[in-house]
């Protein structure tokens, strides 16, 4: 496996991740204000994350062309 189709197998992780915290809010899985930051800190961190991985690959994929 090399580093696009390991970065691609993680960015399908975060997507899966950041659907089930999204399903959680929607669908009234709320304990409390707690849980709520919690799952709001997951999303940002899933965001970031994400997007530094998207910058990542497209580097790479450009410095393999």
């Amino acid at each position: 496996m090399d580093e696009i189709d390991f970065t691609q197998a993680i960015l399908r992780l975060i997507r899966e991740r950041r659907f089930d915290v999204i399903e959680t809010l929607e669908c009234n899985g709320v304990k409390n204000m707690e849980h709520y930051n919690r799952l709001m800190g997951v999303l940002d961190g899933i965001n970031f994350v994400e997007q530094e991985l998207k910058v990542l690959l497209e580097k790479q994929e450009h410095s393999d062309d």
